[in-house]
């Protein structure tokens, strides 16, 4: 497709108005005859010839479209292109000249001869051009753009922001009772210092709303928006699907009324009715509509994101999504103008889209709804329908960790659900009650079904549990080969056998044994404890799953493991390499020690290294951020103590030198 009309780029190409500085107004030549030319195409048939989003197309017939110029170049805005229009419609055409004012001024017949030029579309707005890709050349405009007469009159058509459409895309439209969004009205046109196109909304009493788009190089580019409410005239124009409004001068701006009373204005309609218009495809709101309910989300404990509230009513709930954060309070009643704003959903949870703040108001304090007392299979059953509302969970249990933060169970004697807590919300870090609790909480989804509670109080019942002990054999014994979550009320105690120090594990990571065996905990940050520390950590309902073959506790935060101060170092299990390859499971993650081991290969501790003895070989492997791994393997049978592991084959790893013996 043909890439002009730059103005519409979002990178602000546009060099609209570069001539502006200079003296355009050139004397012009009298005329001495009008062009004897008549037109054999409309063009709305022109360009139903081309296919939006297809290559340019050369025009081989003696086409000539015939209208009157309804935008030029005089006032910056438009660089190197007029509009043209019939009772048909308008189209582009891109000129490559400046001061095209002087010959096509608005007003004035244009008549252009379309044999050899170029018919195509950018980002869907159609125009003629010269070559793909290309205006017509400053040379050739003569042979193919003939001026008619002057000061033909032009009747722009008037229409509403929601009657948009594409037949109207280039034609000249006149917008009644509309004014510029209330936090546009401090603003200018565009950016005049660095020359940046911008937009602005403009938006009817209705709600519905529009972008004009103005050139950083448009000679009232600093000009100060219009406060009130009127008229506005632009060329129609479009960008990738997006409607947009090109301005021709300041003088289509004629907004000298009063203001629209606000812009929740409109009647009435139920939130279901709004959800019901959603088909699977984005839509728009209904003309002259608004909803109204009560917040049900909660914006000050941060489980909600600040742009977004949950709204229901006596018929359903809705998310409604702010451009800028809001100030609704949990409870509150407010109004929503829903005309001409987007319903689409987001990861599956249905939502009115970037809604401007001003389309919201208050009704002061408001009645929450009673929660639906629902089981979680019921929930699950009816997520579409109860999306978005209140429901409450009796007889539940919260597992799969040991605070709020991310993704835990609701469950049920009928099933479970996810109960969604962002890292962000006030809770986060709460500990999880064990026990029996009622949980209540929005209904919602992000691809796959969710419930979200608001604050702390939405959960009742249970209580803090001391949780029981657990031998890392029963806690390795509760895998069974795909993720799980340890039960609640678990914790373990045991010795680290690892050694953050030298630097052979992950920062995150530690090998912790019992007199029962051995796992690795993977805390959701660095951690402090050294080898030989006694801890003892709450791993009620943690993670527990494989990493390459590797069984660990996973994402265990920091603060649900006490030290109990230097403890007893188990002793090393003394084996061949053979034994530690055979009981791979039964040892990983505890200390053997291995006697006449070698090492064939040579070379340096780093990266894999083949060890042997009598038995057999296994890989030692050494991290290359270990504080050893540039030193030289022994070259004689040494002694070794280490850690079982694996990374998808069996391996072992030293913690540091003083595990390589004599």
């Amino acid at each position: 497709m043909t890439k002009f009309f730059r103005y519409l780029l979002p990178l602000s190409l546009l060099l609209t108005g570069i001539w502006s500085c200079v003296d355009q107004d050139f004397d012009e030549p009298p005329v001495t005859g009008l062009p004897n030319l008549q037109s054999n195409i409309s063009i709305a048939d022109l360009k139903k010839l081309n296919t939006i989003g297809s290559d340019d197309k050369q025009i081989t017939d003696s086409l000539v479209i015939e209208g009157i110029v309804t935008a030029d170049d005089e006032s910056g805005n438009w660089y190197k292109q007029i509009v043209i229009e019939d009772e048909t419609g308008g189209i582009v055409v891109r000129l490559n000249s400046v001061g095209l004012y002087n010959t096509y001024p608005i007003g004035r017949k244009a008549y252009v001869s379309l044999k050899g030029l170029w018919l195509g579309d950018y980002n869907d707005l159609p125009q003629i051009n010269g070559a793909p890709d290309s205006a017509i050349a400053e040379l050739l405009i003569p042979s193919h753009v003939f001026a008619g007469a002057r000061d033909q009159q032009i009747t722009p058509t008037p229409v509403a922001i929601s009657g948009f459409k594409p037949e109207l895309v280039g034609s000249l439209i006149q917008l009644d009772d509309v004014q510029f969004v209330a936090e546009d009205t401090a603003r200018t046109y565009a950016d005049a210092v660095n020359r940046l196109t911008e937009n602005r909304t403009v938006e009817d009493c209705f709600g519905n709303r529009a972008i004009i788009r103005t050139s950083g190089y448009a000679d009232f580019a600093n000009k100060g928006v219009p406060n009130g409410s009127g008229t506005v005239l632009a060329i129609l124009s479009i960008y990738q699907g997006t409607y947009q409004l090109i301005l021709r001068d300041e003088a289509d701006v004629q907004l000298n009324g009063a203001r629209c009373e606000g812009g929740t204005g409109g009647e009435l309609m139920t939130i279901a009715d709004l959800r019901a218009l959603y088909t699977g495809t984005n839509t728009v709101g209904p003309d002259n509509k608004k909803i109204r309910g009560v917040v049900i989300s909660d914006k000050d404990n941060g489980n909600t994101t600040g742009k977004n509230l949950v709204l229901q009513d006596a018929s359903g709930g809705i998310v409604v999504r702010f451009a800028s954060n809001h100030s609704f309070a949990l409870g509150e009643e407010i109004d929503v103008a829903v005309s001409g704003q987007e319903i689409s959903e987001f990861n599956g949870l249905l939502q009115v889209n970037n809604v401007g703040l001003d389309m919201a108001a208050s009704r002061g304090a408001g009645t929450l709804p009673s929660p639906r007392v629902a089981t979680a299979s019921e929930v699950l059953s009816n997520l579409e329908a109860w999306e978005s509302t209140l429901v409450r969970i009796n007889d539940a249990t919260i597992t799969g960790s040991s605070t709020y933060s991310g993704t835990t169970k609701v469950n049920d004697a009928s099933g479970s659900i996810d109960l969604f807590t962002s890292i962000s919300s006030s809770f986060a870090t709460s500990p999880v009650p064990g026990g029996t609790v009622s949980v209540t909480a929005i209904v919602s989804q992000f691809n796959s079904p969710q419930i979200i509670i608001r604050n702390l109080s939405d959960v009742s019942g249970g209580g803090s549990v001391d949780p029981d002990l657990i031998s890392l054999s029963n806690v390795r014994g509760l895998f069974q080969g795909t993720t799980t979550s340890v039960p609640a009320g678990k914790k373990i105690r045991g010795i680290v056998i690892s050694d953050k120090d030298s630097g052979n594990i992950t920062e995150r990571n530690l090998v912790i044994q019992d007199a029962d065996g051995g796992i690795v905990i993977r805390f959701t940050a660095a951690h402090n404890f050294a080898m030989g520390e006694e801890l003892e950590i709450n791993i009620s309902g943690q993670e527990l799953s494989e990493y390459n073959g590797l069984l660990q506790v996973n994402n265990v935060p920091n603060s649900n493991a006490v030290s109990f101060g230097p403890g007893t170092m188990p002793t090393p299990r003394s084996a061949t390499i053979q034994e530690v390859v055979d009981n791979l499971e039964a040892w990983e993650s505890t200390l053997v020690k291995i006697s006449d081991v070698t090492f064939p290969n040579g070379g340096t501790y780093n990266g894999s290294q083949s060890a042997q003895d009598a038995s057999g070989s296994i890989i030692m492997f050494t991290r290359t951020q270990a504080t050893f791994a540039s030193q030289n393997l022994p070259t004689g049978a040494v002694t070794i103590t280490a850690m079982v592991s694996q990374f998808n084959d069996p391996q072992i790893n030293i913690r540091n030198l003083n595990d390589i013996g004599q």
